[in-house]
């Protein structure tokens, strides 16, 4: 009887965690070792998505938290920036977004995630060229409005700046690191596309 109970619980719970949505829970965002190609471009990101940051260092490691996340064409006066009183013309600012992800859950601090101001975006995706000819593009997505004012370059303050690694039809992942202004945690994220 006893044997029965057993193999009845645990067919119950093999059936539960099969039925669970993709997204539902931490185990579906994995850590990726890959890296971006020389010629991949973030201006394919724009889009809906449902995005998870799993912490692996800090005082939250293991924790997750997940949220919206929103990216939208930059206009041309955003797609580039002044670095004191010069144009940068090495990096380009393609898309800015939002985002509702609770970074507080994985120990991350970062400013209003949820401005959708094209100048101070609560989302802004860097990318930026190659560092050699053998290695790949390189995009970030650095979160909190006051980190990405287009009229002010910051040197310090809190910060939490996301790392694509892998980008897929599906949507992106890569790490993440967050601090203030010493890294105090980090970890890894996926981002799934919403809007098909």
């Amino acid at each position: 009887m006893i044997a029965r109970v057993w193999i009845g619980a645990a067919l119950g719970l093999l059936v539960g965690c099969r039925s669970r949505p993709a997204e539902a829970g931490p185990q579906t965002c994995a850590p990726t070792t890959s890296s971006l190609a020389a010629e991949a471009s973030a201006t394919g990101l724009k889009g809906q998505y449902r995005l998870q940051l799993v912490a692996s260092s800090g005082d939250n490691a293991g924790s997750t938290s997940a949220g919206e996340l929103q990216l939208l064409p930059s206009g041309t006066a955003y797609r580039r920036r002044t670095m004191s009183t010069a144009q940068d013309t090495t990096n380009s600012y393609p898309l800015y977004g939002s985002t509702d992800v609770g970074l507080e859950a994985v120990g991350a601090v970062a400013g209003d995630l949820s401005s959708e101001d094209p100048a101070r975006p609560g989302v802004l995706v860097i990318q930026m060229p190659p560092r050699s000819d053998t290695s790949g593009a390189r995009v970030l997505l650095r979160l909190g409005a006051d980190a990405n004012r287009q009229d002010l370059v910051r040197f310090d303050g809190g910060y939490t700046v996301l790392r694509v690694r892998e980008i897929a039809g599906a949507g992106f992942a890569g790490d993440w690191e967050s601090g203030a202004p010493l890294p105090r945690a980090g970890g890894h994220f996926c981002a799934v596309r919403r809007d098909g």
